[in-house]
């Protein structure tokens, strides 16, 4: 009977202990293996959203890890962020990356998402040529679908090679500007 005295009370000792240390969690004040560190307000995983037009039509579709949401100022850090960017002219576009950001960008009136480390954009055009696009950060807006960065960029398709600092890209028109040190390959 002592036995089972000792035992009850050295598991409500550890219970007692294993509650106070984990306090924080349960007021949700910090997330484990998050980038930032501020309270947040809420977080999702396993992230799979859609963005439709107002006729109906899929905009864009992202897919995360996990996404958390921190109120002020309001955006979310997103973790292994996959984005499908459908364009009915142009056909979709795929990026991907490691993390990401996203919130209100005030100038423009868009949201913006900004992606960093191993960032990979490819398009297959309607000839069925792939292009991929490698950089280690980049800005998509996503109502214009418009990408800027000013890291080092490389496209690559089945017969050319282009690299470059910053890069300039309209997915509507597919429009790519190169903005300095650019360097081609053609074969």
């Amino acid at each position: 009977m002592r036995y089972h005295t000792i035992v009850l009370a050295v598991l409500a000792g550890m219970l007692f202990f294993l509650l106070i240390s984990e306090t924080d969690d349960l007021n949700f004040s910090r997330l484990e293996g998050s980038r930032v560190n501020q309270a947040f307000d809420y977080y999702m995983t396993t992230v799979d959203s859609t963005r439709f037009n107002p006729q109906g039509e899929s905009e864009y579709r992202l897919q995360a890890e996990r996404i958390v949401h921190y109120p002020s100022p309001e955006y979310a850090t997103i973790d292994s962020p996959r984005l499908i960017i459908y364009e009915a002219r142009t056909g979709p576009w795929f990026v991907s990356a490691a993390y990401g950001t996203i919130e209100q960008d005030l100038e423009r009136s868009e949201d913006r998402l900004d992606l960093s480390e191993n960032v990979i954009v490819q398009h297959t055009d309607a000839q069925g040529q792939v292009y991929k696009i490698f950089t280690e950060e980049l800005t998509i807006y996503l109502d214009s679908s418009f990408l800027i960065t000013d890291s080092e960029v490389m496209l690559e398709s089945t017969n050319r090679q282009i690299s470059s600092l910053g890069m300039t890209a309209d997915l509507t028109t597919k429009h790519i500007t190169f903005l300095s040190e650019v360097k081609g390959r053609y074969e």
